[in-house]
């Protein structure tokens, strides 16, 4: 074979190795992208079917009861059903705004959804707050928007918030979750399962949230009156 001829066959063999190893490593790329591809997620996504209001006329049409007053101290946990679970707060009643109460209650502030997913025989489960979870301040000054659970003989949200803080230098400011919950739990199989729950974008209707203690409570008689009218 001559010189030339050997080159061509070097070159070819050159070629079709590197056709090999071109093969092999596609080959390679695309098998780990279907196992990634592979792995589902899950969204599991709690929506909340609440009556919602940022401004002191909204709050008083849906409430039965008003007061004003503090947390004494935290009671128990409530397990509400349908996995919705609250704090229950002892509440004193400085002033009745609205309803027929008096003296010393029980406020159920709702803390959490418990969310789950069965995946592969597996039951997953996240606890995800809910809009109307804060944690009290014991002793400081609350009016409260308020329905009564007979059974139990419990209050509860009339809304979505249903508390204003009244902070030492007599501010106003209306309670609710600010955090957004969203957690991410990774299944045994290697899929993930997304908890959430539905936004509620109060700040954006926050028309109480530096009010005066005086403008506060104006405010409410006003909404009140026009509500007793109706």
């Amino acid at each position: 074979m001559t010189i030339k001829g050997r080159r061509t066959v070097i070159i070819i063999a050159v070629v079709i190795v590197l056709l090999i190893i071109s093969i092999l490593v596609s080959r390679h790329i695309s098998t780990t992208t279907r196992n990634y591809s592979s792995h589902q997620v899950f969204n599991v996504t709690s929506h909340y079917d609440y009556a919602v209001s940022g401004d002191l006329n909204g709050l008083v049409s849906f409430a039965d009861y008003i007061v004003t007053g503090h947390y004494d101290k935290f009671q128990e946990s409530w397990n509400m059903g349908e996995d919705y679970y609250s704090d229950v707060y002892q509440f004193v009643i400085d002033e009745v705004n609205y309803g027929d109460v008096t003296g010393t209650i029980s406020v159920a502030i709702p803390h959490y959804q418990q969310l789950s997913k069965l995946v592969d025989g597996q039951l997953y489960t996240s606890n995800i707050d809910l809009p109307n979870y804060t944690q009290p301040s014991i002793g400081q000054k609350y009016v409260l928007f308020l329905k009564k659970y007979e059974p139990k003989n419990i209050f509860t949200p009339a809304a979505v918030p249903f508390q204003i803080e009244i902070d030492p230098s007599s501010v106003s400011k209306l309670k609710y979750t600010t955090k957004i919950s969203n957690k991410e739990v990774k299944t045994k199989s290697g899929d993930t399962i997304i908890f959430s729950s539905e936004a509620v974008d109060i700040a954006s209707i926050d028309k109480i949230s530096g009010l005066s203690d005086q403008d506060l409570k104006q405010q409410i008689s006003n909404a009140v009156k026009s509500k007793k009218s109706k």
